[in-house]
């Protein structure tokens, strides 16, 4: 079956929705089995580990080396893209994700299990990047929030689904979950199967600039054009990491009998809100025209969200006043997580030009990946020695440091060092050229 072809430029900007994009539907459906066959798992094996008599740190280090074979892959994969093309990858990748988990209904064996987490990882980090960057590709620039928004609110709906999906599953039917992660895998790379062959964009003022010979202006530096936003997913990923990892136990050290309950209630609240947040947040970066407007918002919301945490903690409450207290929390972090991951996801392909989506969407990826692992690792270390407590209140302090890169680079302001879309620059150019 031939693939169809994708939209010229001109067509393109005709779409007046993001769901008429040819090739969106495909991609939002492997986006769906990528993250769903990831969420499925990710509570599942560190518990099958354990329940086949392996280690705690066996247990552990399975999650580790599945995010270190993502990171790795990430850096790896925009070059990967420019060479075959978003369909080969998504499809290969999809299958990496799902099909080894078979493996583990077969054996758990330490060698089985770092090996099948080393392959997944990498089809992780292949997809995670490609289905990111597709997703700004097959829409005009204008319509890139909106479909932004729509992508995270299906990363968030398959996780609600895919998490208490993974564990039912698990306590009831023993390994068919790994057999469902396989079917997840086939379904995610048939849809990739549909995707469209894109047609490359130029960027017009280029365009128009073409018959210049003077030597050109150079571009400023990708690490330049990527920190804040970079950095700010990253703390904000932190305190993601403190909820995931340390509400439980936190909880369960208060209310042992309501720790389960009110930790499964805590993540579903987040996540919802998270869907909620990133559908808004992408509609007002296209209503305004830019995205970055909300991160300072975002970032507030997601410092309430754990200091709430940290102060409930703290005062050991219990009963009704815990759960109230953790449901405020989660509700305020997921909120404000939900808009910083989709406005620094916006700011890195809004700073970078269009043919490096595939790079924005890598870096995107490699920040919000370090900082749930680095953040999760340092906040151990914090919660081992201060309590629970302390583990929030440190992320609250590595959100603050967000929060203030991120008002001085509202104010300061970013066309400084935009790589494209920078009128102050062109003009500066028209006017060297005029007395020239």
């Amino acid at each position: 079956m031939a693939r169809p072809e994708g939209l010229s430029p001109e067509d393109m900007d005709k779409l007046d929705s993001v769901f008429k994009a040819p090739g969106l539907v495909a991609t939002l459906i492997s986006v769906f089995c990528a993250f769903g066959g990831w969420a499925l798992l990710l509570p599942v094996v560190p518990l099958a580990v354990i329940d086949a008599g392996g280690s705690d740190s066996l247990a552990g280090l399975s999650t580790g080396v599945f995010m270190v074979a993502t990171v790795v892959t990430q850096a790896f994969t925009p070059a990967i893209l420019r060479r075959v093309g978003h369909m080969p990858v998504m499809a290969l990748a999809s299958l990496l994700l799902g099909a080894p988990a078979a493996l583990y209904a077969l054996d758990m064996s330490p060698a089985m299990v770092l090996g099948v987490a080393v392959v997944r990882g990498i089809g992780f980090g292949a997809v995670t990047v490609a289905e990111a960057a597709l997703i700004a590709e097959l829409v005009p620039p204008r319509l890139v929030g909106r479909s932004s928004g729509v992508f995270g609110a299906t990363v968030g709906v398959t996780q609600l689904v895919a998490f208490p999906l993974g564990m039912w599953l698990y306590s009831t039917a023993g390994s068919l979950v790994f057999v469902l992660a396989l079917v997840y895998s086939v379904v995610g790379a048939m849809a990739a199967i549909g995707l469209p062959i894109l047609r490359r964009h130029t960027d017009p003022a280029v365009d128009s600039e073409s018959l210049d010979f003077t030597p050109p202006e150079p571009r400023a530096a990708t690490w330049k054009l990527a920190t804040v936003p970079g950095l700010c997913i990253a703390v904000a990923a932190a305190g993601f990491a403190a909820f995931s990892t340390f509400m439980a136990p936190a909880i369960g050290e208060l209310d042992a009998g309501a720790a389960a309950t009110i930790a499964g209630l805590t993540l579903s609240v987040m996540g919802g809100m998270q869907i909620i947040t990133r559908l808004g947040s992408g509609w007002w970066a296209d209503r305004v025209g830019e995205p970055g407007h909300l991160m300072v918002a975002g970032l507030v919301l997601s410092l309430l969200g754990l200091v709430v945490a940290g102060v409930a903690i703290s005062w050991e409450l219990t009963g009704w006043k815990i759960l109230v207290s953790a449901l405020g929390a989660a509700a305020l972090f997921g909120a404000g997580f939900g808009v910083a991951q989709t406005e620094a996801l916006l700011m890195m392909f809004h700073r970078l030009p269009r043919e490096k989506s595939a790079l924005a969407s890598a870096l995107w990826n490699m920040t919000f990946d370090s900082g749930t692992g680095i953040g999760a690792t340092v906040l151990g270390v914090v919660a081992g020695t201060f309590a629970y407590q302390g583990a929030f209140f440190v992320a609250a302090a590595f959100v603050v440091v967000g929060i203030v890169v991120a008002v001085l680079d509202h104010v300061v302001g970013r066309h400084r060092v935009t790589d494209h879309g920078n009128v102050r620059e062109r003009l500066r150019r028209v006017v060297r050229r005029s007395v020239s």
